[in-house]
């Protein structure tokens, strides 16, 4: 449980760190007023160390000292058959709904916005 406790704190916290430092870096050089100073990051550094990572540790523990959920029923010994999937349900459908219609809406909504300007 240690092992998968410390991955992830290791490796959330130095993706959203480094995105973090990396576009305040880009903002701080540019000259921009939106940087945020040197003493606010060495703040956030320490909430994060002083509040976010105690309270992982405990949450492991409490969340690997429980007992693992028992289900109430057994299996089926017998494998029940599953049924034709419908249309909507195969990848290139599910591509064109989740996808193309999204960007088409946003595209001509933008294209008129950009036409009255």
């Amino acid at each position: 449980f240690l092992n998968i406790l410390i991955y992830f704190l290791i490796l959330f916290s130095r993706i959203v760190f480094a995105d973090f430092f990396i576009m305040n870096l880009i903002l701080w050089v540019k000259g921009s007023s939106a940087a945020i100073p040197f003493g606010t990051l060495v703040a956030i550094l320490a909430m994060w160390f002083g509040i976010s990572v105690p309270l992982t540790f405990v949450g492991a523990y409490f969340g690997f000292k429980e007992k693992p959920i028992e289900h109430p029923v057994r299996t089926n010994q017998i494998p029940r058959q599953i049924p034709e999937q419908s249309f909507f349900t195969k990848p290139l459908p599910g591509i064109i709904m989740g996808g193309i219609l999204p960007f088409g809406c946003i595209f001509i909504q933008l294209f008129f916005i950009l036409n009255s300007i």
